[in-house]
């Protein structure tokens, strides 16, 4: 059996860091084809600092990290230092990765890959807010035949 293409589209927090070991170390069943950064727990120049030393730490630098939306589609942004520290990985050392960022946005990548991928689609693991994939659907609708599958984390801390 051959190893499941992935996209991660992510805002490293520390839940999003520990989902990113957790596909890098498994590469028999996980193909990660590239990493999106969004803003979320944290502003995106943090998020797609913080998706490179996962990778850093990983020994991954081979894996391919791009900057996208740098803000909600429709509000203000939300970020959650209350919950993730400063850094959005507090409690970790924080130092200038090795692993380099990619000059394409993250929502022109995932057209192009989607595009490119219609018969042998991937599946997309959004873990934090779903703006890139958002954007990347409005602007590209017939992207949609590239994914597999969208395979989501969500839901509400201390939400009643």
């Amino acid at each position: 059996m051959s190893a499941r293409p992935i996209i991660i589209d992510c805002d490293p927090g520390q839940d999003d860091a520990v989902a990113l070991f957790l596909a890098m170390a498994s590469p028999d069943e996980l193909e990660i084809v590239g990493i999106t950064a969004v803003a979320g727990n944290v502003p995106l120049t943090l998020t797609e600092r913080n998706c490179r030393i996962m990778c850093d730490v990983a020994g991954q630098t081979q894996l391919r990290v791009f900057a996208g939306c740098d803000r909600p589609l429709t509000r203000e942004p939300i970020t959650a230092e209350y919950v993730h520290g400063d850094t959005g990985i507090d409690g970790m050392d924080v130092f200038d990765p090795v692993t380099p960022l990619q000059s394409r946005h993250a929502v022109d990548f995932l057209i192009e890959t989607l595009r490119d991928r219609r018969q042998a689609p991937v599946t997309l693991v959004p873990t934090g807010p779903l703006t890139n994939i958002g954007a990347a659907i409005q602007r590209a609708p017939d992207i949609v035949d590239g994914i597999e599958e969208i395979i989501i984390m969500g839901g509400a801390m201390r939400e009643g």
